[in-house]
């Protein structure tokens, strides 16, 4: 049976009231260039994280609602977002995170459950399903009328929560064992859930529809559990497109070799897409070529096309060593000799097709 509980926000977007106002310009550090809802979500979030809880947007493309729904997928805060428009058409978000303290708190909960849940899987799947699994076990869905069932900390501390707040704390507990999860939610804010990208494809995870209604203690379902957007589109509705840009955003292109890598325990399982295109050491490119007994490269500084020197990223670093793992070597796959060393665990890579 379908639950839908409506996220009641005092300052929601849906909900916001906007303004017209003719005040003195907003100083420089304030105003935006931001073009596109994905930026303007990125820039807002980043002022907030440095104190700053304002700014101004000229483009004409920026909507409040998307926005606030790409601040609430990367940002696992319940939080608000108000709006003030101004007469040359430009527009003023303000981003609020009530009891910040009190949801801090439950955030680290959160991590600290995450991380436990997936110590003893080395699979990036495996430490989803953990996760997935730990959380459920721990938490009874109720609609209470707090807002704390809406938080990370209604999960992760008083094992009571809404579909917010299974969201929430999801997200934190990923973070917690290392694994990028965002939080999505439908047009009108009545349901949440988890997005993932897993070797370049989204994956979606409702922890909530996973819980069973009445609680039935240890027992978890996987109906919900890292869906595709098909799979998902039976019985959900979200601005998709608002997502995939968003999700495109976040991981960068060559992290899906990372992930492939760590799932062969051939990368460091604490690297994140973030760390993609940061610059390589030569230590790991030393590493790699030891392991998989090739030459990738001799150095991770190389002269670019322009003449300039420049530093393989660690992208780059993981593409080149997947591809390595195909190359025959006396008739078979150099991956082939790692499994029959138990340097590669058998079973994902023949997952991966190997």
């Amino acid at each position: 049976m379908r639950r839908l509980v409506k996220i009641i926000l005092a300052l929601a977007v849906a909900a916001a009231l906007v303004w017209v106002l003719k005040g003195k310009a907003p100083k420089q550090e304030e105003i935006s260039l931001a073009q596109t809802n994905v930026e303007a979500a990125n820039e807002l979030a980043t002022a907030y994280a440095e104190g700053r809880d304002t700014l101004l947007f000229h483009s004409q493309e920026i909507d409040e609602k998307q926005v606030y729904h790409l601040l609430q997928a990367q940002d696992p805060y319940y939080s608000a977002l108000s709006a003030a428009s101004f007469e040359d058409g430009s527009l003023q978000l303000t981003y609020e995170v009530p009891r910040r303290k009190e949801q801090e708190q439950g955030l680290a909960a959160a991590r600290q459950a995450g991380a436990q849940a997936a110590a003893e899987q080395t699979s990036i799947t495996g430490k989803l399903k953990e996760i997935h699994d730990a959380l459920i076990r721990s938490c009874v869905y109720e609609e209470t009328g707090e807002e704390r069932v809406q938080m990370a900390a209604g999960a992760a501390e008083d094992g009571t929560a809404v579909c917010a707040g299974y969201a929430r704390a999801f997200s934190a507990m990923c973070d917690g064992a290392g694994i990028d999860a965002y939080y999505v939610e439908d047009d009108d804010m009545t349901h949440a859930w988890n997005a993932v990208r897993l070797y370049g494809e989204t994956y979606f995870i409702d922890c909530t529809y996973d819980d069973p209604v009445p609680d039935q203690g240890q027992r978890v379902g996987d109906a919900y559990f890292m869906l595709t957007a098909d799979e998902m589109r039976e019985s959900h509705t979200w601005d998709e497109q608002l997502y995939e840009d968003f999700l495109d955003s976040q991981y960068p292109e060559n992290f899906e070799y990372i992930q492939r890598m760590q799932d062969l325990q051939l990368a460091d399982p604490a690297l994140r897409a973030a760390d993609t295109d940061k610059d390589a050491e030569q230590k790991e490119l030393d590493a790699l070529n030891q392991t998989l007994g090739t030459t990738l490269a001799k150095s991770v500084v190389y002269t670019n096309e322009d003449g300039e020197e420049a530093c393989m990223t660690r992208g780059e670093l993981y593409r080149l060593g997947y591809e390595a793992l195909w190359d025959d070597v006396d008739g078979r796959h150099r991956i082939e000799d790692l499994i029959d060393s138990y340097i590669v665990p058998l079973i994902p890579a023949r997952k991966m097709g190997f």
